[in-house]
């Protein structure tokens, strides 16, 4: 796919995001590497993607700056911009091209070879369809040929919005297949929000917690909630109520299912006292597992300690 221009520095610097009354983004500041990916995560509503909006120069901070490579973004964003590409929301397109004409279309406003487009439409396994007019093509077709739109310039820099969002398995490991493809080739620097915790665990370095447009967490996956090592996971009847008599006990519990319990543990607690509590109170339980405690568990047991509804 050939290397980019060269991973861009990104450093986020006071940036507060104001809609009228309403605070988008709250006095946030970080920096990332060149090279290294970033995942955004946290509820809806929380600020992801106002940062995205920011990043791409589709929206202006109230205060502060953005720098991509010790370039100003604003006042003009179109300096740093050469170096970027991504799309927020779902990317958009004329429904009456066909995939190839499309990007034919922005490889010449933008200066790239017309190859390029061939090769793009390769690496996100779009060439089978390159002829296909885009109006017929589903949420995951346009995710990809979004992501090929993104990749046409080879940029330092690739933000992308929920690209796994509403995709179906096979297609879905397909998408972690690209987007790791074009980190490997490009070198470039990766900022993406995902709902999905594995792939920002197998995607990324670092993670950006989001919590009412604060930065509440800036770090290692690995280091979020690292102190809640372990999970217990239950096969139990009723789950619903399973849940609220755990959490009576001082227990952090939620139903990832029907009938399913997942908890976080503490090594001080006694498992087996509490299973039998749990019996005496008359709960059905069929399995009991012990293992490491997911991102997404650790996640959602942060941003319930910082008071946050993340239903």
């Amino acid at each position: 796919m050939g290397q980019s221009r060269m991973a861009v520095t990104v450093d986020v610097v006071h940036v507060v995001k104001r809609y009228g009354r309403k605070v988008g983004l709250h006095d946030m500041s970080f920096h990332v590497a060149p090279g290294s990916a970033l995942g955004l995560v946290g509820p809806n509503g929380a600020g992801k993607s106002t940062l995205l909006r920011l990043l791409l120069g589709l929206s202006r901070p109230t205060r502060g700056n953005i720098w991509l490579n010790g370039v100003a973004l604003w006042p003009r964003p179109e300096r740093a911009m050469v170096d970027v590409g991504g799309f927020v929301d779902l990317p958009r397109f004329y429904p009456y091209l066909s995939a190839a004409e499309n990007l034919a279309m922005l490889a010449d406003l933008t200066g790239c070879p017309r190859q390029r487009v061939i090769e793009v439409l390769q690496a996100v396994h779009l060439y089978e369809a390159r002829l296909n007019k885009v109006g017929g093509f589903s949420h995951g077709m346009r995710q990809r040929l979004g992501i090929a739109v993104a990749l046409l310039k080879r940029p330092g820099l690739m933000v992308l919005d929920e690209p796994q969002d509403g995709l179906d398995p096979a297609r879905l490991e397909e998408m972690r297949g690209v987007i790791e493809q074009a980190r490997q080739e490009l070198g470039a620097t990766f900022i993406m929000s995902s709902h999905l915790m594995q792939d920002v665990e197998r995607l990324c370095d670092q993670i950006a917690v989001f919590d009412g447009g604060w930065l509440r967490y800036f770090g290692s996956p690995a280091d979020l909630g690292k102190d809640r090592g372990e999970e217990v996971l239950w096969e139990i009847y009723p789950a619903g109520p399973a849940v609220a008599f755990l959490r009576g006990l001082g227990i952090w519990a939620r139903c990832p299912s029907s009938d399913r319990v997942l908890a976080l543990w503490s090594p001080a607690r006694d498992l087996e006292e509490v299973n039998r509590i749990l019996i005496q109170q008359g709960f059905r339980i069929r399995t009991v597992v012990i293992r490491s405690a997911s991102l997404e568990s650790r996640l959602l047991r942060y941003l319930g300690d910082s008071h946050v509804d993340v239903r």
